[in-house]
């Protein structure tokens, strides 16, 4: 989410809190209510868009969901309740930030704690009280059998950064704290932690339970204690080239010229990532799904607003220290950028990167966003760097283009998308589309994303709306500094949008030709689907056009039809579980 960091406290563990975050309010407030109101419901029908063959189109995109406040601060009653939730809307991954800051002792102390033994790459060396949340988290997602993706990220503890000032927990946090704590949360949710962090010896003669990095295979109890679930799936720190969550972006040279501007986040992001593969790696994940990038939608490019976020392009070329035209910076300009400033070192980039070449995916949230309001899925932005979902194929090329010139022989990287989303007025009364509109806008970015092969997973922020500030009233822009992008309203009911989550449908036009995207999200992971896409005219009637099974792992399906002319269109659908036929939305078709 393109936003900043708000701590709220939790219910469980001194210390502990929770992430809420909003787009750029200050900034977008006055312009944000010239939003998608005005783009009339036509216009969704009357996009055309080519479809690729069903062998181009994503054939096993994830469903993810990040909903941070209802998971961190939730008894385990109410998790329990949550997941379920979850679970039942068809949801395969529940991203969740593991906060250094908040697991970590004395996070805002200026001088780093003396950890107790065996130290600060073992999790037992840290309050058992702030790892509660995660226990309860991985523990629940067992049962419900959902799937997890532990984002490892900042604020870190003030210790962890260099001097005492307002940016304390983003400004160059220490890389080789950072490892220490993602060393930490590997081995805790390795699969052979105890629940209760005790360790049982074998019986005489045996060996004791491996702790902190531990060997795969090493000798467990006969008599195991109850463990903590594995963790297979992490990305690595939040929105690195946003300011809320890093800094500084760029380095204050005092630039007269956008050329003249030099990039600072991405050699520091380079160095967390370096820390999070070895740490990963130290405590057996290294073969884990590892993913980086997570950066957001947009940035800027103004020598006058060293502050301003840097576009995910330009922040992905400068990360592996290629310039615009992706051919490597030299010399100086490498220097004061850390990269490789001659022959040697350029051999050595990879080797010292391995993260940046071996990381399943980059990881991206692509919100349709800028400074003017909302945009439709297929907004592109003027400057090319900023990557909505419309644009995805420009990030893909430079990720590319980085392989290519580090002669990388790894697979090319697919995108995962793990933010995505549309904020609704209401209820926020200055900000957002119209709650009629949510669902078919993120059902056509999903198209989107479903007809793009290297698109690994589509994403939900949040399930439920965050709730208004306490302490303003009405229209001040200060109590809607929160998100409301949920499928449920704060008080949990339905909103019109979950019904497009549940059975998401997009339709393209040309002349009488329709092609038709929809998608059964809430049936098992391969099991074959049937459905029926239907047209009803003047009359009301409701008229067969085509019937399908559809072998899509996820549940989609993209297909043509010919409708006689203007009226509505829909998909039903034959739940696998009871044989009900359950419909979709209903389209206008010209």
């Amino acid at each position: 989410m393109i936003g900043r960091p708000l701590t709220l406290p939790l219910a469980q563990g001194p210390g502990i809190s929770a992430t809420r975050r909003h787009p750029e309010t200050k900034t977008l407030r006055t312009n944000l209510i010239r939003n998608l109101s005005r783009v009339g419901a036509a216009s969704l029908a009357a996009a055309v868009v080519l479809v690729p063959t069903p062998a181009l189109a994503g054939r096993t995109q994830e469903s993810i969901l990040q909903d941070d406040p209802q998971v961190l601060g939730a008894s385990a009653s109410r998790l329990d309740e949550y997941m379920g939730l979850l679970k039942s809307i068809g949801v395969d991954r529940l991203r969740v930030s593991v906060l250094w800051s908040n697991i970590a002792p004395a996070r805002d102390s200026q001088v780093k704690p003396a950890f107790p033994a065996p130290g600060p790459a073992f999790p037992q060396s840290y309050p058992s009280n702030a790892w509660r949340p995660y226990d309860n988290i991985v523990l629940s997602a067992r049962k419900h059998r959902l799937g997890l993706i532990f984002t490892l990220t900042g604020p870190s503890p003030a210790w962890a950064t260099p001097g005492a000032h307002e940016r304390e927990g983003i400004f160059r946090p220490s890389t080789r704290d950072f490892r220490e704590f993602v060393t930490a949360v590997g081995t805790r949710y390795s699969g052979r932690y105890p629940v209760d962090d005790r360790f049982p010896q074998e019986p005489k003669g045996g060996t004791p339970i491996a702790i902190g990095p531990i060997e795969v295979g090493g000798t467990v109890p006969a008599e195991e204690a109850p463990r903590l679930p594995r963790v297979t799936a992490w990305s690595v720190w939040t929105e690195p080239n946003y300011p809320s969550w890093l800094r500084p972006i760029w380095l204050e040279n005092n630039p007269r010229r956008a050329r003249d501007m030099v990039a600072a986040a991405p050699h520091h992001y380079r160095g967390l990532v370096d820390a999070a593969w070895a740490g990963l790696s130290d405590s057996t994940h290294g073969e884990d799904l590892i993913l980086i990038g997570e950066t957001s939608a947009r940035g800027a490019k103004r020598p006058s607003q060293l502050g301003d976020a840097m576009a995910p392009a330009e922040f992905t070329r400068e990360l592996y220290c290629l310039k615009a035209d992706l051919t490597p910076y030299a010399g100086r300009d490498a220097r004061i950028r850390s990269c490789p400033a001659d022959a040697a070192e350029q051999r050595a980039f990879r080797r010292l990167h391995p993260g940046l070449f071996k990381a399943a995916g980059f990881a991206h949230h692509p919100y349709s966003l800028d400074r003017s309001g909302w945009r439709v899925p297929t907004w592109r932005p003027r400057l090319k760097d900023n990557v909505p979902i419309g644009n995805l194929n420009h990030l893909l090329r430079t990720l590319d283009g980085a392989a290519a010139h580090w002669r990388s022989q790894e697979k090319p990287m697919p995108i995962w998308i793990t933010e995505y989303g549309y904020q609704t007025r209401p209820p926020d009364p200055l900000a957002g589309v119209t709650l009629a509109r949510q669902g078919p806008l993120s059902s056509w970015g999903e198209y989107l994303a479903y007809r793009n092969p290297r698109v690994a997973s589509i994403a939900q922020f949040l399930a439920v709306d965050d709730g208004p500030v306490p302490g303003f009233s009405g229209r001040d822009p200060r109590r809607w500094i929160s998100w409301q992008s949920g499928l449920y309203t704060e008080d949990r009911r339905p909103k019109p949008s979950l019904k497009d989550y549940l059975r998401p449908i997009h339709t393209s036009q040309r002349g009488r030709a329709v092609q038709v995207f929809g998608g059964y999200r809430q049936a098992a992971t391969g099991v074959p689907l049937f459905a029926r896409i239907e047209y009803s005219g003047r009359n009301g009637a409701w008229l067969r056009l085509r019937s399908l099974t559809v072998r899509n792992r996820r549940g989609y399906f993209s297909t043509g039809v010919r409708v006689p002319r203007a009226g509505l269109l829909r998909i039903r659908w034959r739940n696998p579980v009871n044989g009900a036929m359950i419909a979709s939305r209903s389209v206008s078709v010209r």
